[in-house]
């Protein structure tokens, strides 16, 4: 076996530190605790520099972030205030571009950018910077930059759901998002009314989620999470004046709020948008222990397991019939799906298993020039160990 070929091996095996680069979504775009947000970069952060993996976290704003086991490069600290979330993402992808080209090909082997625009090359090495990048929004074409970067080596889907809605995309790998499941205490007793979590518009099934549960004869909260002026005309529209004793609407629930109305909810009512490419807040829910009642369809319909997590129905006049069946399946067990498929564990396993076969493979999809790093990386000072997650 060849000097090379034996380094590929080991770096699969994690006995080779990676040099990674993990760029982080602008806040003014995407929420920290939403999907794609903060929380899930950090953690994967986390979870690598923890494997004894070389990280750099490339974001904006990152205040606080020191000490994880990673280093931290702040793009904007002063945390200045753009006019858009367009803004900031443009801003980012410049300022992260020049960053990675001072890091070079030196101290970087391989770049996750989980960023909606991806990042823009400042000219020189960095545009041979083999990255993969994760999408969380439906996709149907690679925005532009990425089309013409050398360096770009394909893209994550983030459930099968996503892959499928776009067959021509250059897709990696399918990797779901998670949650750190051991932080959302299991509920046995989920007494309180179902819930609906999501955007508060008809297409997403929110006025679905009103009239299930008032035919199956149980209260609901509809709880927004996408403020906008449709979601306002919807909900004074439609919703409010549809609301019986005991419901409630909540036009937009901080992350606090989500997590206390899913650890209590008698169950989830998540009809979904044929088009959302994941739903973060159904992985929450099973993590509770709470069940969800979803369609076919959806991604929903990856996400739950059909009379074991929750239940998956193939025709909306289904839905007040399997509420209440839902809410009768045991919580553990709930739980316990939960955490065997959406645990970080397993989410950063999948990310390194990938990260180290494409430092491996090549852009190219040859055998990459591992056994010169492997000098380099035998004396890198290992970062040290951390606790995890929040």
């Amino acid at each position: 076996m060849s000097t090379s070929h034996l380094t590929g091996e080991l770096v699969r095996a994690g006995s080779v530190p990676l040099r990674v680069a993990l760029l982080a979504s602008p806040t003014a775009a995407v929420p920290p605790s939403g999907l794609g947000g903060l929380d899930q970069v950090r953690w994967l952060a986390e979870g690598l520099a923890r494997r004894g993996h070389q990280v750099v976290l490339i974001g904006a704003d990152l205040g606080g972030l020191e000490g994880g086991g990673y280093a931290v490069v702040d793009t904007e600290p002063a945390g200045g205030h753009r006019t858009s979330a367009e803004i900031a993402e443009q801003w980012h992808a410049k300022q992260a571009g020049k960053v990675l080209e001072s890091l070079g090909g030196v101290d970087v082997d391989v770049v996750s950018d989980p960023t909606r625009t991806g990042w823009l090359p400042a000219g020189g090495t960095s545009v041979d910077l083999p990255t993969v990048q994760t999408n969380y929004q439906p996709l149907t074409s690679p925005p532009g930059p990425t089309r013409r970067r050398r360096g770009h080596l394909g893209w994550v889907a983030i459930s099968g759901h996503q892959q499928h809605q776009a067959p021509s995309t250059a897709w990696t790998e399918v990797i779901h998002p998670a949650v750190p499941v051991g932080r959302h205490a299991l509920n046995r007793n989920h007494v309180g009314p179902c819930v609906y979590l999501g955007s508060l518009l008809d297409s997403h099934g929110a006025g679905l989620a009103l009239e299930a549960a008032h035919r199956a004869g149980r209260s609901i909260v509809l709880a927004g999470t996408q403020p906008g002026p449709r979601a306002t005309a919807y909900t004074e529209v439609e919703l409010r004046p549809q609301l019986a004793d005991g419901d409630e609407l909540l036009v937009e629930v901080s992350p606090l709020e989500r997590w206390e109305l899913l650890a209590s909810a008698s169950c989830l009512v998540a009809p979904l948008h044929p088009g959302v490419p994941f739903s973060l807040e159904v992985v929450e829910a099973m993590a509770y222990g709470t069940p969800v009642v979803t369609m076919v369809g959806t991604v929903g319909a990856e996400l739950v397991s059909h009379g074991l997590s929750g239940l998956v129905i193939s025709d909306p006049v289904l839905l007040p019939g399997a509420i209440g069946r839902a809410e009768r399946l045991d919580p553990a067990q709930v739980r316990s799906y939960a955490a065997g498929r959406f645990d970080l564990v397993g989410m950063v396993s999948a990310y390194e298993w990938l990260l180290a076969k494409l430092v491996t493979t090549g852009p190219a999809g040859g055998t990459a020039d591992t056994a010169t790093r492997s000098d380099a990386t035998a004396a890198l000072a290992l970062p040290a160990s951390i606790d995890g997650t929040r």
